[in-house]
């Protein structure tokens, strides 16, 4: 299910607008004038924004991390792998449902706002009931009843994932809409990821106490410690998403960020043309200072802090860059869209979500985010059974089934090293670039995985040596292709929404079918099952991922040496006026 970090390149283009595909690396220090304003976020906002989708990483955390554990090895559901499928198709179902129809809502409170809140109350009103079914049943004097038990672990999943796909698209795609400046856009995403991390730390430490309760004399039993972090990561999931509905009025916000776009669009049009108009230019210079001035008083009192609500878009000049701004078809109108190459992107620009079907680069990368995912998904699942069933760290002959600390201790070490490595992933970006990266990453995960076929109950301890390698090989893999998603994006905030469902639709039936049968039946039960299980899925998933990478068709170098000289001309004095 993140990114999340929904989530990470290269396509040919003929425009002589090439530096729309490079970040402008401008420093602030050396620029001595105001800067222009590209959204209108406040500092609260900006923060609401990135942990709104806390709620969606907290119980996907627990879902793919123990579910399956918990129904099939605790409370022994016969039909925890039914539950997994069924949630996991029905993920995939909505989607691109959601995706399209958020597309075509509109509102009072905006046109993601209103999934936002559905699928909120949607998941409050089915996670539980998927910890709490053997209490329920129990109630209801139907525990014994395979129909209903059939029925209950079926269609509650099949429930709580429509819930949660409903936020997770409605979250990821507002952020086009936000703000037309590509950083921007770029830091909402990256530290909102940081935020999926952090939320897996909170289940794993939570998971870890619990168990530990659970494994003590006089504690509680170790279905109820599941029952509890259940709890934990709603109430916690609940304030962060009040927190998002309370502070975010979208259609405030996309009305400032397309008046913004609007401007620039304008400014960047007649430069591109030559043309030269003083009266345009006297109005350009007043909106700068209108904006300039609104952004004072709507943002941070310090420098520093003003710094991130804005960005550095003018150069030694003080003329506004091309590279770093961003707009959506809309704001876009058409005519300089046909001029520029999209920048980073892998496709063309598209109008319609239909014409993502022409593009080669939307299914390439679209298999590359699937397969990331996958490795994430099944390795995260899968390490509570190896743990338990392959590493023996219960006592297989105790008549009262107890989960191990190390369900929780080993992934807790492993996921301490992913966001450690994920602060650290933009400098190996700019030092290394994101294809080698990711090499570096899938040959972690392939050295990591091998580990595993050699460890057994008498060498467990090295366990915890092989874990943080694990956890840097995934972090890697994943925000790479979180990056990804975000350069197919490009500029295409109307069909965004239909991009993110169609990629979350991969992942999900991916993640459903191949969980399934590595859970049906009797799987489980057999050690050397589950130990290649946990080596071979994770490792071919991650390592076709990055084949796919690898192999994308890259641009020329003089191709871009060259277009980059032209737009360099283009942009290096785009008026005078907008200087202080």
């Amino acid at each position: 299910m993140s990114s999340d970090r929904l989530i990470q390149s290269d396509n040919s283009s003929t425009s002589s607008l090439m530096d729309w595909n490079k970040a402008s690396q401008l420093n602030e220090k050396e620029i001595g004038y105001k800067k222009y304003k590209f959204d209108s976020l406040t500092t609260s906002q900006f923060w609401a924004y990135c942990m709104g989708h806390m709620l969606n990483d907290l119980s996907a955390a627990c879902w793919f991390n123990y579910l399956l554990f918990y129904l099939k090895r605790i409370i022994q559901v016969d039909f925890g792998s039914y539950a997994m499928l069924s949630g996991q198709v029905a993920d995939a179902l909505a989607t691109p449902m959601v995706g399209y129809y958020s597309d075509r809502t509109k509102t009072s409170i905006g046109k993601r706002i209103p999934w936002y809140i559905g699928g909120y109350f949607v998941i409050i009103f089915s996670f539980l009931p998927v910890w709490n079914g053997n209490l329920i049943l129990d109630w209801m004097n139907m525990k014994d009843n395979t129909v209903v038990q059939a029925i209950y672990y079926t269609v509650f999943p099949a429930i709580f994932n429509f819930g949660w796909a409903s936020l997770q698209i409605s979250h990821m795609s507002l952020v086009p809409s936000l703000t037309c400046s590509r950083s921007r856009r770029d830091k909402l995403n990256s530290i909102r990821n940081t935020f999926q991390f952090i939320a897996v730390l909170i289940v794993y430490v939570t998971a870890l106490i619990f168990f530990q309760l659970a494994n003590s004399t006089d504690g509680t039993d170790s279905a109820q410690a599941f029952q509890y972090l259940s709890l934990i990561c709603v109430a916690i999931g609940t304030a962060t998403s009040v927190f998002f509905i309370l502070q975010i009025n979208e259609p405030k916000l996309t009305s400032d960020c397309s008046k913004f776009a609007r401007t620039l669009l304008r400014i960047l049009k007649e430069r591109q043309n030559g043309v030269s108009n003083p009266t345009k230019a006297a109005q350009d210079q007043k909106i700068t200072r209108t904006q300039v001035q609104d952004e004072q008083k709507n943002t941070f009192s310090s420098d520093d802090l003003q710094k991130s609500t804005s960005e550095s878009q003018i150069d030694g000049q003080g003329n506004v860059k091309l590279t770093d701004v961003e707009f959506t078809d809309d704001e876009g109108e058409g005519s300089l869209h046909k001029q520029k190459a999209n920048r980073g992107s892998m496709s063309e620009d598209v109008h319609d979500w239909k014409e993502w079907f022409s593009q080669m680069a939307f299914y390439r990368f679209g298999m590359v985010y699937m397969f990331f995912r996958l490795y994430c998904n099944v390795s995260s699942t899968m390490i509570s059974f190896y743990i338990a069933s392959v590493l023996k760290f219960t006592d297989p002959d105790s008549e009262e089934v107890k989960v191990p600390i190390q369900v929780a201790l080993i992934p807790l070490s492993l996921y301490i090293m992913s966001v450690l490595t994920s602060a650290s992933l933009s400098k190996f970006y700019q030092v290394l670039g994101k294809k080698v990266t990711l090499t570096i990453g899938t040959v972690l995960c392939l050295l990591s995985s091998s580990t595993l076929i050699f460890l057994n109950e008498k060498n467990s301890y090295f366990m915890y040596v092989v874990s943080p390698f694990i956890g840097i090989a995934q972090a890697i893999t994943l925000n790479t292709g979180i990056t990804l998603i975000s350069d197919v994006i490009g500029l295409k905030g109307s069909s965004g929404a239909f991009v993110f469902g169609a990629y979350s639709f991969l992942d999900k039936i991916s993640s459903g079918i191949v969980l399934f049968f590595c859970s049906y039946g009797s799987v489980l039960d057999d050690e050397n099952l589950v130990r290649w299980l946990t080596v071979l899925v994770p490792s071919i998933s991650c390592f076709a991922g990055c084949v796919l990478v690898v192999t994308a068709p890259t641009k020329k170098q003089e191709d871009n040496v060259e277009t980059e000289q032209k737009d360099e001309r283009r942009t290096k004095s785009l008026v005078d006026e907008l200087a202080t």
